[in-house]
């Protein structure tokens, strides 16, 4: 009876995954291992989709694909430094070569880097940032466009920042890199449309994430959730609801454009009365 019930379960599982919004969709999401990543590729196996993680965090990785396969979902674990412009082809190529095709990137993978004033910030500090943050959203965006032209259409999420928007002090490199992505978004739209592919990008404000933990002192978690309207920083879940649907076919018309999901933070700078 026992068997028969767990086997009732596992089908329950599969049959909602098949009913997804991304049945027979293939997706790679970067920064797979922890945080809006991993929560993005669970909810992209849970609608349908067959998940390329990438991350280089193998520890993180393997927790990752074992939620993904408890909730009857398929995955495939990469090892890759987005930085480096052939690791990001491989990646891809692994991809297609397990699942046949790809459809959807989510370009998240990003650091924080070390908080200092700019003339305190080494070169290394700086370079690893950018090549993180921005040239890995570059590599990753240009392994995955011609598998996405040749099936003639394609959609590219990026992972911005606030910080995207406006400045931050003593994070000159991050600033610059999530500045860059926005742009770095907009012209992927405009080159690649007409071939049927999207590009929108999100911008998180305070998420409450490892990354965000490490990076923040207490008193400036306490800072933000005053400045922010509804009081709190967002989960991870809820910035990944919002990244399933800009991929979806919900989204058709969501191309070039750069969302802000920061509860309120930039609407009135803080001015809380």
């Amino acid at each position: 009876m026992l068997i028969l019930m767990k086997r009732m379960i596992k089908k329950k599982l599969l049959n909602e995954v098949d009913m997804g919004l991304f049945t027979g969709k293939v997706a790679i999401v970067t920064g797979a291992a922890g945080g809006i990543g991993r929560e993005s590729a669970i909810q992209f196996a849970q609608n349908g989709a067959k998940v390329g993680l990438a991350d280089i965090n193998e520890a993180g990785l393997a927790e990752t694909a074992k939620r993904i396969a408890e909730a009857g979902g398929e995955s495939i674990s990469i090892m890759t430094n987005v930085a480096d412009s052939k690791a990001c082809d491989d990646m891809v190529a692994k991809t297609v070569s397990a699942f046949g095709k790809l459809d959807i990137i989510f370009n998240n993978a990003g650091i924080s880097g070390d908080r200092a004033v700019i003339t305190d910030t080494s070169n290394d500090m700086w370079d690893k940032v950018i090549a993180i943050n921005l040239t890995g959203v570059f590599n990753c965006t240009r392994s995955a466009l011609p598998e996405m032209v040749k099936n003639g259409s394609g959609v590219i999420v990026n992972t911005a920042s606030v910080d995207g928007l406006v400045g931050m002090g003593t994070l000159s490199p991050y600033v610059a890199a999530k500045h860059g992505v926005t742009g770095l978004t907009k012209t992927t739209a405009l080159e690649y449309s007409r071939k049927g592919i999207r590009c929108v990008a999100i911008c998180p404000g305070y998420i409450v994430t490892d990354m965000t933990n490490n990076a923040l002192a207490q008193e400036e978690v306490d800072g933000f959730n005053a400045m922010i309207p509804l009081g709190r920083g967002a989960t991870p879940a809820e910035v990944a609801n919002f990244v399933i649907w800009l991929a979806s076919d919900q989204a058709s018309y969501m191309n070039g454009s750069v969302h802000q999901i920061d509860g309120g933070l930039l609407s009135g700078m803080g001015l809380i009365t």
